[in-house]
C-alpha cells in the first residue's frame, strides 16, 4: 500500500478543518432544535465558527508550540447572550520548547495583531496557559483546570490530550487533592485583599479628582499651585470669603484630605461601599462647582480684556483728535 506524501496529509487536514468550520461539532453537546417562533440572534450562532476560523489561524501562525485552543465561557457553557465574549484559552508547549524572553515578546506581539486583525477583535477574550502548568495544576486537582476540561469545547487538539481528559474525568478518574484545597483556600484571602484595595482605590481617584479640579479653580484664580494640604484653606479665603462658592466645598476637600491621609498611613484598612458612593457624588458635584467658578473667572477676564480694549482705543482716538487740532491751528 502506498503512503500517503506530506502534502496529502497536510491537505487532508485542511479539507478536515474546513467542513469543521462549516459544520461545527459541539462535543458532549446535544443537538437542540430550535422553533421557528424563537429568534436566536445571528450573531450568537456565528460565535463557534468565529472560534474555530480564529484557532485555526493561531495554528498556522505559531504551529508546533500551539498544542490546543479551546472554547470555554459560557459559549461553551451554552448559556451565550447576544453581549457574550468568546473565551480561547491557548496551550502553549513549554515543555519541548524554550520559551526566552525574545520569543515571548514575538508571541504576545503577534498573538496580540491577529486579535487586533479579527473580524470581532473586540468580542475576542483570549488566555494562554503553559503546558507545564496545566499539567501541575491537573494533578493537583485544581478547580479552575478541573472545570476547563468539564465545559471547555476542544477547537484543534494538536497535542491530542484535551478530550481524552475530558472522558477520565467523566469516568471519575481525576479528582481533586487535598494540596488543592488548600491551595484554593489560601487564595481566597488575597482575592479579599484585592477587593478591599480596590476599594481603597476608588478613594484615591475621589481624592486626585477633587485635587486637580480644585488647582485649576486656583489657578484660575490667579494663585500658585498649592500642595494638597493647603488648598482647602485657600479655596475658603479666594471662592468662599468672597461669595463665590458655599463653605462646604472646601470643607470636603478637606475631609478627602484627612480620608486619603489615613489610608496612606494604613490607619484605615477598608471603606464601606455606601461611603465610596456618597464620596463619588461628593466628588461630582465638587467638580461641577470648580467648573462654575473657572467659567465665571473666565468669562469677567475676558470682559475686562474687552473693557481695557475699548478704552484704549477711545483713548487712543481721542489723542488722535487732539493732535489733528493741534496740527490744524499750527498751519492757521
Amino acid at each position: 500500500m502506498k503512503k500517503k506524501s506530506k502534502k496529502e496529509h497536510k491537505e487532508k487536514h485542511e479539507n478536515f478543518l474546513k467542513k469543521k468550520l462549516k459544520n461545527p461539532v459541539h462535543h458532549g453537546t446535544p443537538r437542540v432544535k430550535v422553533s421557528k417562533e424563537v429568534r436566536v440572534p445571528e450573531r450568537i450562532l456565528k460565535e463557534s465558527d468565529i472560534a474555530i476560523d480564529f484557532a485555526m489561524k493561531v495554528h498556522e501562525k505559531f504551529d508546533k508550540i500551539i498544542k490546543a485552543t479551546i472554547l470555554f465561557g459560557s459559549q461553551a457553557k451554552g448559556t451565550a447572550t447576544e453581549n457574550s465574549d468568546v473565551d480561547i484559552i491557548v496551550v502553549i508547549d513549554d515543555a519541548s520548547i524554550k520559551w526566552d524572553l525574545e520569543l515571548i515578546a514575538w508571541y504576545r506581539e503577534e498573538l496580540g495583531k491577529m486579535v487586533a486583525r479579527s473580524v470581532y477583535p473586540k468580542e475576542l477574550h483570549i488566555n494562554t496557559i503553559k503546558l507545564t502548568t496545566w499539567w501541575e495544576d491537573l494533578l493537583e486537582g485544581d478547580p479552575v483546570i478541573i472545570n476547563i476540561i468539564r465545559y471547555g469545547e476542544v477547537l484543534i487538539d494538536s497535542g491530542g490530550f484535551f478530550n481524552p481528559l475530558k472522558i477520565l474525568l467523566k469516568k471519575g478518574k481525576i479528582k481533586s487533592t487535598v494540596e488543592a484545597v488548600y491551595t484554593a483556600l489560601q487564595r481566597a484571602p488575597t482575592h479579599l485583599i484585592r477587593s478591599r484595595n480596590a476599594k481603597l482605590g476608588a478613594i484615591e481617584g475621589i481624592y486626585w479628582a477633587m485635587i486637580d479640579s480644585s488647582q485649576a479653580a486656583l489657578i484660575t484664580a490667579g494663585k500658585l499651585p498649592p500642595s494638597p494640604e493647603h488648598i482647602p484653606e485657600l479655596l475658603k479665603e479666594t471662592f468662599v470669603d468672597t461669595k463665590m462658592s458655599r463653605p462646604e466645598y472646601a470643607i470636603a476637600v478637606k475631609d478627602i484630605y484627612n480620608l486619603h491621609k489615613k489610608i496612606v498611613h494604613s490607619e484605615i484598612y477598608d471603606v464601606k461601599g455606601d461611603d465610596i458612593d456618597k464620596w463619588q457624588e461628593t466628588a461630582q458635584a465638587f467638580i461641577t462647582e470648580m467648573t462654575r467658578i473657572i467659567d465665571l473667572l473666565v468669562e469677567e477676564s475676558r470682559k475686562a480684556e474687552t473693557e481695557e480694549e475699548s478704552e484704549n482705543a477711545e483713548s487712543t482716538s481721542q489723542e488722535k483728535n487732539i493732535q489733528e487740532i493741534k496740527d490744524s491751528t499750527s498751519k492757521s
